[in-house]
């Protein structure tokens, strides 16, 4: 808390301050004539200005990270995020980061996080180094993050990755943390310390960089882990560094390392626990005191797959076949400088299918070898609706799915291949990772010492 929030708290604790004697219809009169962002601030002044913000419900739901927009795709070989989103309104969030200072280089930034309607890229500045911008797509509102120091820790053959910590509703102010993932084994393995690869990871007390708005620069902070440790770091560099996302959900940061385990991280409190991964597939419940797994959902998709399987995993031609649904793809890679917006190209084929359909609760989902039904199609998960019991899904990265939870049925979503990823070889043709898209209306707090 900032000296203004200080000054703001205590005058409001003050009984005998003449903001303390308001009645509460006079204080929500004063408070709904503040912008959002600071209605967001005096929410978190004080427990009676946040009951009168909350009950007469001043901070308008629809400027807050609540709706669904869309999903930023990273595919390999391609240097900018392609971007999926609905067509019912037109999408209101555009994948072309073209109002980056460095908007003229080869690329429109790539998205490394996103955190209740913010988002981090990477870019490249005018020299071709890597340069950092967190953004809101929705207000196209950006401020620069300043390179991260070097990881405080001395293991060699480490990298940092970089996660947002922000919520609107409790403050305009965000944090970027950066977190030591480790590089796998090489033949640089004789060159690393057996005494520190044989070291517990995550160590007792972990040593992060925290970036944070309210001062425009990168801390050192250590948080103190409460409870087991996960394995050493020898363990962390068998296990690929692939998409690992973190969610940011009632001040606290959960974030999925190496090895599948989630770490916990409070930044009010300065402490971790390290969640293990459960034996099956199950969900986490911390409801009570100790936090442990408990299923919540066990269905197959594999009798829907193939009742309706794709013709083919591949589109064919010059712009090849379309899946016809309610999202859209927008293609950025393809159309990046327009130099493609003229090209004589076929006209999408759109393949027309029934894009809704519910599986009965009587059918019994098993699966089947490609010599039987012909389905060679693969799944991932894009990522959750963020109030609703809604599974988004990739297939062979040619369709978008969404897989309601409550009822079983799935929906048909739309095309996610990219326009000319066929010209890519084959094995190169990855979705790399995808970050769900909640856009947020309210104004961010500008760097103080920027």
């Amino acid at each position: 808390m900032d000296r203004r929030d200080q000054q703001g708290e205590a005058a409001a604790e003050d009984k005998t301050c003449p903001l303390a004697l308001l009645p509460d219809d006079v204080l929500a009169d004063v408070l709904r004539r503040l912008p959002p962002r600071g209605l967001a601030v005096s929410r978190c002044v004080c427990k009676a200005w946040l009951a009168v913000v909350d009950a007469l419900r001043l901070l308008r739901a629809d400027l807050l990270p609540l709706s669904l927009g869309g999903f930023f795709l990273n595919f390999n070989t391609y240097s900018i995020s392609e971007f999926f989103s609905p067509l019912s309104d037109g999408p209101c969030i555009s994948g072309k980061h073209d109002y980056l200072p460095q908007k003229s280089t080869d690329s429109w930034g790539y998205v490394d996080d996103h955190c209740n309607g913010l988002v981090l890229i990477h870019d490249s500045d005018d020299n071709g180094d890597r340069i950092s911008y967190l953004l809101n797509p929705a207000t196209r509102w950006l401020a620069l993050v300043h390179s991260c120091p070097p990881s405080p820790m001395e293991i060699k053959n480490t990298f940092q990755v970089q996660y947002i910590v922000y919520d609107p509703a409790e403050s305009p102010y965000y944090d970027v943390v950066s977190v030591t993932r480790f590089q796998w084994y090489e033949s640089s393995r004789d060159a690393l310390d057996p005494e520190i690869e044989q070291s517990e990871w995550p160590p007792l007390v972990y040593t992060l960089h925290v970036f944070s708005s309210r001062t425009g620069q990168w801390e050192e902070k250590s948080f103190v882990r409460e409870g087991d440790s996960m394995g050493t770091v020898s363990d962390m560099r068998y296990y690929p560094g692939n998409q690992r996302n973190a969610v940011f959900w009632r001040g606290v940061l959960y974030v999925h390392c190496q090895t599948d385990y989630v770490m916990r991280i409070s930044l009010s409190s300065d402490k971790y626990h390290v969640i293990k991964p459960p034996l099956g597939i199950e969900n986490l419940d911390e409801s009570g005191c100790q936090m442990e797994w408990v299923l919540k959902h066990d269905r197959d998709l594999s009798k829907w797959l193939l009742k309706h399987k794709l013709e083919s995993s591949r589109p064919h031609g010059n712009y090849g076949r379309k899946i016809q649904g309610p999202w859209a793809f927008q293609d950025t890679n393809y159309y990046y400088d327009d130099h493609n917006r003229d090209h004589d190209m076929e006209a999408p084929v759109e393949e027309k299918i029934e894009w809704t359909s519910q599986a009965s609760e009587d059918d019994e989902f098993t699966w089947s070898s490609d010599d039987e039904c012909g389905h060679t199609g693969y799944m991932e998960i894009l990522g959750f609706h963020p109030c609703k019991e809604i599974i988004f899904l990739s297939e062979s990265i040619t369709r978008g799915l969404a897989y309601h939870l409550n009822s079983s049925k799935v929906e048909v979503l739309g095309n996610i291949y990219p326009a000319g990823y066929e010209n890519e070889l084959p094995n190169e043709q990855l979705l790399e990772s995808s970050f769900s898209n909640t856009p947020c209306w309210i104004t961010q707090a500008a760097d103080e010492n920027s």
